[in-house]
């Protein structure tokens, strides 16, 4: 499990960019007091007032730490440091803790996680973890590069991991450490354009946020996983709407207001030409079909494809439903469904509300059944638990300092097809009758715990591989 562990952090590693690309800044004049409007104003936190007769003074004089800000300008311009904040690098480290329990043994696993991150013309950074488990201690050095990813793991010698030497080795004139080398593609463009840096900072506007006065500065802090509860809510309201409407549109569907709302603010700030060149960085069949952006903005843009003649024709296929239309606003949903299940689902017989409301309620389940079975721990998981929560700090001048993340999921784990009684027991194979107690069966309880901050660096220093080596096609291959 260690190894694939060890696989999954590495492949993690471009998530890591995305993430905690939340975090990083470079120095803002005058940020977050200029009113600007960030689409975040009216879900800037329900925290309610602790009591507290606060300031409304925008530098915060006069708040005692700890109080939850009630003030809808002070609240808004907290907000808007955050939308505003400009993206180049941060440093970060953390923790993930994992323990299964069964009966009256425990395995216990540590996971202890450092680097940095550069958010330029491409996303680079690096990546330095251990696994400490009850026996051994392994290791992995991952480096994101523009022109892919290089990495190696390996049992430590000894309960000790000194990354400095391991960086030493990888130079070392004789007998170095070579490294392995792992394509990207399109994925470190992606992450590092405009548009989606700014649709990741526009994504707090979709949560209710609590800001708080904290010694030299605010934080902001939201539930995630309660507000994925608040949207899956407004989600089924659009869901409704197409039960009861079976000939609704493409246009019809942007028109919903769930919809609309959501593709506003995750859309804000962003200009249409941002927009169509994150879009070409996508399947390359749609690069030439595109329009040439005007000035405008993103979901202007993306609203005009839907009424555009000349792209449809040049995108939509010859055959029917596309024959039947003109531009994509005009699909309607029915066909929709119908191309993508080639004809076999109708989408009146698919009740989307409770569908739905059956992901929904399934949802922590599903996220809990997910992380378990990535560590390569079989079963059915019950009496599950989620939280994800994520807070940003600023300073007085309301300039992001950083973030922190902190994430639990734990459930029980049975084996598939053990039999459970009403009790939480289960029956024995041999059909005896005598109960065992859930200790004393197979079943586990699994807890993951993870822990991670990220301060805002204007240039963080990453680790120079000129002069590394990585196992080519023909051989070790010098990095120039």
């Amino acid at each position: 499990m260690k190894k694939k562990i060890l696989s999954l952090a590495l492949s993690g590693l471009l998530a890591f960019s995305a993430v905690f690309g939340l975090a990083a800044c470079k120095p803002q004049e005058n940020s977050g007091n200029n009113g600007a409007n960030s689409g975040n104003g009216n879900n800037s936190g329900n925290g309610g007032n602790n009591g507290s007769n606060e300031n409304t003074n925008n530098n915060g004089s006069g708040i005692k730490p700890g109080t939850v800000i009630t003030d809808e300008t002070v609240k808004n311009s907290v907000f808007s440091a955050l939308a505003e904040a400009e993206i180049e690098g941060l440093t970060y480290s953390g923790s993930i803790n994992l323990s299964v329990v069964q009966g009256a043994m425990t395995q216990a696993q540590k996971i202890t996680l450092e680097g940095a991150f550069q958010l330029d013309e491409d996303a680079e950074g690096d990546l330095y973890l251990t696994i400490d488990g009850e026996d051994d201690l392994l290791y992995l050095l991952g480096f994101l590069r523009k022109d892919g990813v290089y990495y190696t793991m390996g049992d430590a010698e000894g309960k000790t991991v000194d990354f400095s030497a391991l960086k030493a080795d990888l130079k070392a004139e004789t007998d170095p450490l070579i490294l392995e080398k792992g394509e990207t593609g399109p994925a470190q463009s992606i992450l590092a354009a405009p548009a989606t840096v700014k649709l990741l900072k526009n994504m707090a506007s979709l949560f209710a946020g609590v800001v708080t006065k904290t010694e030299g500065g605010y934080s902001l802090a939201f539930d995630l996983a309660e507000g994925i509860e608040d949207l899956f809510v407004g989600a089924e309201a659009v869901a409704e709407a197409i039960d009861k409407t079976a000939a609704m549109t493409l246009t019809g569907l942007f028109s919903q207001k769930f919809v609309n709302d959501t593709l506003t603010s995750l859309l804000n700030g962003i200009t249409a030409k941002e927009l169509a060149d994150f879009i070409t960085l996508l399947p390359a069949e749609l690069q030439t079909a595109l329009p040439k952006p005007e000035s405008g903005t993103a979901k202007d843009y993306l609203l005009g494809l839907l009424r555009s003649g000349s792209f449809y024709t040049a995108v939509a296929g010859e055959g029917e439903p596309w024959t039947n239309y003109q531009t994509f606003g005009e699909v309607l949903l029915s066909d929709v469904v119908s191309v993508l299940t080639d004809g076999e689902v109708e989408l009146g017989s698919l009740k989307l509300k409770e569908m739905l409301q059956d992901f929904a309620e399934g949802f922590e389940n599903r996220i809990v059944s997910l992380l378990i079975d990535l560590l390569s721990i079989e079963g059915t998981v019950t009496e599950e638990d989620f939280d994800l929560a994520v807070t940003f700090s600023f300073d007085d001048d309301k300039k992001l300092l950083g973030l922190a993340l902190d994430a639990l999921a734990e459930g029980n784990v049975s084996e598939n097809g053990e039999e459970q009684q009403p009790d939480g027991g289960t029956q024995p194979e041999d059909g005896s009758g005598d109960q065992m107690t859930a200790t004393e069966s197979s079943a586990k309880r699994v807890h993951i715990g993870l822990k991670v901050s990220a301060t805002c660096a204007q240039s963080p220093e990453l680790f120079d591989l000129k002069g590394c080596q990585y196992q080519g096609e023909n051989g070790a291959v010098t990095i120039e």
